[in-house]
């Protein structure tokens, strides 16, 4: 078989793949977090401290150019890279040589270019960064991303503050992807949490929860050895999901006066009448908290 067989990648070579297909607009005012240094480092594998030296000799060697640009979340300018038309022609005849490197698979050696011939991807299955902590910054990502999936579960306001997480720590949007994907298709990680979420959201299809799916709610959650603190958890972030923001105020509101208040009391007849909450909606809210294990 034609080619050579791979070897390790240098930081440089890295850095030329990661770059090879991204380009940044002239003259513009920001630039995708890619191409910052945390996007450049967690992708190439590096600590962002040693990146630097790296980046400076490709400088010097005509290979990248260094400016100042805006990335998103980030309030002052940082450092961005991209290709010279120098550093183009150099990737693209590193990409060349790389793609007919054999590697071994499970049907022996075969030339890479069978398996892929994008840049990006040739990174990737050369250099995986799939390692949760290949780069601090990514493993303090996968952190949050653990904590987030306790219970077995990512609500919206815990997917909003992960996308606000890696844009904070330079992370792309495809690397916070990949962590998500290996955390929750783990199966020591809340399988039964997410079983019982999807009980839950069966049972309030038609917005209420009779006794009966409370009682195989209750079986279900004794039976995963999920206690009581966790159910409860549970319940309340998939009654929160279901819920139209105006529902939503008006529960958490009843929840804490542990829905003991005349119904007609004037301060929750001016609730109601203020978030549109109608007798029925009361009634089928007021449902919801048998769901709880108190």
């Amino acid at each position: 078989m034609d080619g050579t067989t791979r070897r390790q990648l240098t930081v440089q070579e890295r850095v030329l793949l990661h770059l090879h297909d991204r380009h940044m607009i002239s003259d513009a005012w920001d630039a995708p977090i890619e191409h910052s240094q945390s996007g450049v480092s967690n992708a190439v594998g590096v600590h962002r401290r040693h990146l630097p030296r790296t980046m400076r000799r490709l400088e010097e060697s005509g290979l990248i150019s260094i400016e100042l640009r805006h990335v998103p979340n980030v309030k002052r300018r940082v450092q961005v890279y991209s290709l010279t038309n120098k550093g183009q022609n150099h990737a693209s005849n590193l990409l060349e040589s790389i793609i007919h490197w054999n590697v071994e698979t499970d049907d022996g050696l075969v030339s890479l270019s069978t398996i892929t011939t994008h840049s990006s991807d040739v990174l990737q299955y050369l250099h995986p960064t799939s390692n949760l902590y290949e780069s601090p910054s990514i493993g303090r990502l996968a952190e949050l991303v653990k904590v987030a999936y306790e219970d077995g579960i990512l609500t919206s306001a815990e997917e909003r503050l992960l996308d606000t997480a890696a844009q904070e720590l330079h992370v792309d949007r495809a690397t916070l992807e990949r962590i998500k994907q290996r955390i929750s298709n783990d199966d020591s990680n809340g399988f039964e949490a997410r079983l019982i979420r999807t009980a839950l959201m069966t049972a309030l299809a038609d917005g209420f929860i009779d006794k009966n799916e409370e009682k195989i709610l209750r079986r279900l959650a004794v039976e995963s050895g999920i206690d009581n603190e966790a159910y409860s958890t549970l319940v309340e972030r998939t009654i929160s999901e279901c819920l139209s923001l105006e529902e939503r105020a008006y529960f958490g509101a009843m929840e804490a006066i542990n829905w003991v208040v005349d119904i007609n009391n004037s301060f929750i007849d001016d609730l109601r009448s203020a978030l549109g909450i109608d007798l029925a909606q009361h009634e089928r809210l007021s449902t919801l908290t048998r769901a709880k294990l108190n």
